[in-house]
């Protein structure tokens, strides 16, 4: 098999592939032939030295896979070989052209359904739908989504406005058409001084209710824009920039009521059979639509070029 390592922290430059023998399964495990392997960006912030789920290096990267049983552990049952499975590989080894999973963290995937899409829909699909749930958008609210053109954002968008939300989508400026493609109401780029300015008046008086940030700019522009009870949850930190809360900010959170509030799927757990069932369903129905973009498993360096500089849509996958 092989499978790519980042044998210390660094740059893309860093990622090797690594070729050894295929392992055989042991008790209660699975060994999954990988189709497709799914990037995120806590692939980058990993690569770079800067996940705590991953304090030293070397380590294998991915913690998304789909694709077929080959191989079936000791007392494992519900499963044989030749089953289609997604899973969320947490301890990483997700690029690769097999990877070991317990069978207790396998999900079946339906008759059928397209490996790719199935990692599109696990860690960025579900953080989307269970972002969405927990803020409990409804109908009217105004929905403020940073990295709109991404992955994990191109679902945001479209969940949002299933649920009768007003979308605001923050990408660049090459991404407009597609985020409005997908049902955004309207479009800025957080990268442009002055970009908050630019749809204020589109917004309403009630100002914005939602705001998923993937940034974690605590100075951001959006802040005058968040309304009475307004939630800002920050799942992601991709800015170079980490200024803290301002002052003003304080007391004008304060004065609405805001909550700033951080948030990570693992600790929702309990969600995910629910979301992905419901998810499934939305992308056999074709109430959802997911843009993948597929990559060689050896083009890995490149890929992750490319996604630090903003030039990739919709969820990217690498195939072994």
């Amino acid at each position: 098999m092989k499978f790519i390592e980042a044998p210390q922290f660094g740059g893309p430059e860093v990622l090797t592939v690594v070729e050894t023998e295929t392992p055989t399964p042991g008790e209660g495990m699975l060994l999954v032939d990988v189709k497709a392997a799914g990037l995120n960006y806590a692939d980058i912030m990993a690569r770079s030295g800067f996940y705590p789920q991953v304090p030293k290096a070397p380590f294998a990267l991915g913690f998304e896979i789909a694709g077929v049983v080959t191989d079936v552990g000791k007392s494992v049952e519900g499963f044989k070989e030749g089953d289609s499975v997604a899973a969320i590989t947490l301890a990483g080894g997700g690029y690769a052209t097999h990877a070991m999973i317990p069978a207790a963290t396998a999900i079946p995937l339906p008759t059928g359904f397209n490996h790719a899409l199935a990692v599109a829909l696990l860690v960025q699909g579900l953080t989307a739908y269970i972002l969405l749930d927990e803020a409990r958008v409804k109908e009217g609210d105004a929905v403020l989504i940073a990295a709109a053109g991404g992955g994990l954002g191109n679902i945001a968008v479209q969940l949002a406005k299933a649920r009768g939300a007003k979308v605001i989508g923050l990408t660049s400026r090459s991404k407009f058409e597609l985020v409005k493609n997908l049902g955004a109401d309207h479009v800025a780029d957080y990268e442009e001084a002055g970009w908050a300015a630019t749809i204020k008046d589109k917004i309403g008086e009630k100002g914005i209710q939602v705001y998923l940030d993937s940034i974690g700019d605590l100075a951001t522009e959006a802040f005058p824009l968040l309304g009475q009870f307004a939630q800002w949850i920050i799942f992601g930190v991709r800015s170079s920039a980490h200024h803290p809360l301002p002052v003003e900010s304080i007391f004008a959170m304060v004065e609405k009521n805001i909550t700033l509030r951080g948030f990570n799927l693992e600790g929702s757990l309990q969600l995910v059979p629910q979301a992905l069932s419901a998810l499934f369903k939305a992308v056999a129905e074709g109430r959802l639509k997911l843009e993948t973009t597929k990559y060689p498993l050896s083009e890995a360096v490149k890929v992750h070029q490319l996604f630090e500089a903003r030039k990739t849509t919709g969820k990217v996958v690498l195939i072994p």
